[in-house]
């Protein structure tokens, strides 16, 4: 671990921090209000100083920054004052000036990140929001307070974000904003060297978008600190998480817009402590109640996780130092998690037609009321994902070197997503004696839910097909048939079988793995799967139900003659197994790279310290 390098990268954001207040003739907040800027008006080099020496009110301010952009050309740079202004409204810009001509190039300056500071608790939206334009570049600046997003990006090519704050000022409090630093469907993505908090979702979020770089920043205290979402090719080193619910999250979810993720490495972070309450929006009942609740957001991240893989493919995690976690060190889980109906079985009555799949001819057609379906999104919850490109699946882990440790006191493991198992396993291992008094669950430093794993490589029934290859195949089929009948006409096919047949867990690099991750005794840590991943007899109910372990393990107790020794053997397992041991060479990442206006950042590019040298 490179410890020294991330407690220059402490040091050096906190100094920028503690200037806070320091002023001497300061305004109300304690940051002296300076102008100090000359304009040029070299084309294409503009520099556009906002406010002047002897206004420096919050309107001015304001007022000058919106008018600079409706006459924006390509290549200003906007410089702003030191001070703290209040705005009202949000800075927007779709991309074009007030002539309806493109704009792009555009750098967004201020004094520091804690000298020039815009509250936007005035505004009813976003603090910045800027839509297609390309190389974006925002530095030396904090924003505090919005009622949505700090910083948001949607549809460019090429941005910087560099010694950014974004922050709300009161810790873990629902009505927050919902994203710091906030790139989106973008790409050549940079972030460096910034501070976020307190986010009531992610801190710093990158989604939807490719080729991305964050690095150097310091999230805490938001409900994820670090996300990457839908995204690929995206390195995340020598970051400082800690102090949110969850440390950094690597998320890959069933948007269905064909933006899905994988290939992401996460190197060299320091992620601690991430103990916060989830102070998330999460869903309401209404929501609920219609099945509209979208499952995979942060409001499921258990409090106490440093580091969350989900149905992500293709991600190393190594030589991350990730301490006092009460609930996992690193959690690796298929979408089954957060909904199990990834793996429902599609309805056949295409048109209304009751359809036996098996034979298709007119002999097996009765008139049905139920399970109709008139479109890919009928035949089920997910099918139109699946059709999409999207996979349930984790594939391709590597987990390794890292440091997980847990100081004595800390383990107290929670989550609403994760209750019913802490219930179950908490039992166990107190009716077994693993557990006794008022000590808590144990749950294994690297936890794999496994479940994904065990349907996507379990034949179905007779068949030499996995019991996931035969729901995906019979969705790509009925799609066909929607087609065939008329009743869609998109030609929307599964795009590769191979995450669901199973295959892919058959071949070291391409399934789950984890090596030489060490405690602070330096032995190794536990990491075991909640499912089992081997086919076997009496892993699934009469209904096709799979059991997880603690199941197993209380239905060995409870037969007729208590089976003891399968219960223990199983509840061992619980906390370590061979499910995530691989005898080969495990997936292996490469570097990432953000190219913005020719020039190259990321390892290997403009950066070749110690990180990269991992």
């Amino acid at each position: 671990m490179k410890i020294t390098n991330q407690l220059k990268l402490a040091a050096a954001v906190a100094a920028g921090m503690t200037l806070i207040g320091c002023g001497s003739s300061s305004s109300d907040d304690g940051i002296k209000k300076v102008f100090n800027c000359t304009d040029d008006t070299t084309s294409g080099a503009r520099v556009i100083c906002i406010g002047e020496a002897d206004d420096l009110s919050d309107s001015k301010v304001q007022t000058e920054l919106m008018d600079a952009l409706l006459s924006s050309e390509t290549g200003d740079t906007f410089v702003f004052p030191q001070g703290r202004y209040q705005l009202t409204q949000t800075i927007a810009f779709q991309g074009k000036n007030g002539d309806n001509v493109d704009v792009d190039n555009l750098t967004f300056k201020g004094a520091g990140m804690d000298k020039t500071i815009f509250d936007v608790s005035g505004a009813s939206a976003d603090g910045f929001k800027l839509e297609n334009t390309d190389n974006l570049v925002f530095e030396d600046f904090g924003v505090y307070e919005s009622n949505n997003n700090a910083i948001k990006v949607i549809g460019s090519d090429g941005v910087i974000m560099r010694r950014v704050a974004t922050v709300w000022e009161t810790d873990y409090q629902a009505t927050n904003g919902a994203y710091g630093l906030y790139p989106v469907e973008s790409s050549n993505i940079l972030i460096e060297d910034s501070f976020v908090k307190g986010s009531a979702d992610a801190g710093i979020y990158v989604g939807q978008s490719s080729n991305i770089v964050v690095r150097n920043n310091i999230a805490e205290k938001n409900v994820a600190g670090i996300e990457i979402e839908n995204s690929n090719y995206a390195d995340v080193y020598n970051n400082i998480a800690r102090g949110n619910t969850g440390g950094i999250l690597v998320f890959d979810l069933p948007i269905g817009n064909g933006k899905y993720g994988s290939d992401v490495r996460v190197f060299d972070n320091i992620i601690e402590a991430n103990n916060a309450p989830n102070f998330a929006a999460g869903c309401t009942d209404a929501q609920v109640a219609a099945d509209t609740c979208f499952e995979g957001g942060v409001h499921i991240v258990p409090p106490g996780t440093g580091v969350i893989v989900l149905s992500t493919s293709n991600v190393e995690i190594y030589e991350n130092t990730i301490t006092d976690h009460k609930t996992i060190g690193v959690a690796i889980t298929s979408y089954m998690m957060p909904d199990d109906r990834v793996a429902e079985a599609p309805k056949q009555d295409i048109g209304g037609i009751d359809l036996d799949l098996s034979a298709y001819g007119p002999d097996s057609q009765t008139t049905s009321t139920d399970d109709d379906v008139y479109k890919y999104s009928d035949l089920s919850k997910f099918a139109d994902k699946y059709l999409d490109g999207w996979s349930p699946f984790v594939n391709g882990i590597n987990i390794h070197d890292n440091t997980i440790t847990v100081a004595e006191g800390v383990n107290a493991p929670e989550g609403k997503l994760i209750n019913d198992l802490l219930l179950g396993v908490g039992s166990l291992q107190s009716t077994l004696g693993i557990i006794s008094g008022d000590e808590r669950t144990q749950l294994p430093s690297i936890f794999y839910d496994g479940v994904g794993e065990l349907l996507a490589v379990t034949p179905y029934g007779e068949t030499s097909n996995s019991i996931m290859a035969t729901i995906a195949g019979g969705i790509d089929g009925l799609a066909q048939l929607l087609d065939a009948g008329t009743l869609e006409s998109d030609g929307a096919r599964i795009p590769s079988l191979e995450p669901f047949s199973g295959s892919l867990y058959g071949t070291d690099a391409s399934s789950v793995c984890q090596s030489a991750n060490l405690d602070a005794n330096n032995a190794a840590v536990n990491a075991a799967a909640i499912y089992a991943t081997t086919p076997s007899a009496g892993l699934f109910s009469d209904s096709g139900t799979p059991y997880s372990k603690v199941e197993l393990a209380i239905g060995a107790l409870q037969q007729e003659t208590p089976d003891t020794a399968t219960a223990m053997a199983l509840a061992n397992s619980i906390l370590n197994d061979d499910s995530m041991t691989c005898s080969g060479t495990a997936y292996k990442g490469s570097a990432s790279t953000a190219t913005i206006n020719g020039v190259a950042y990321g390892c290997g590019s403009d950066d070749n310290g110690d990180s990269c040298s991992l």
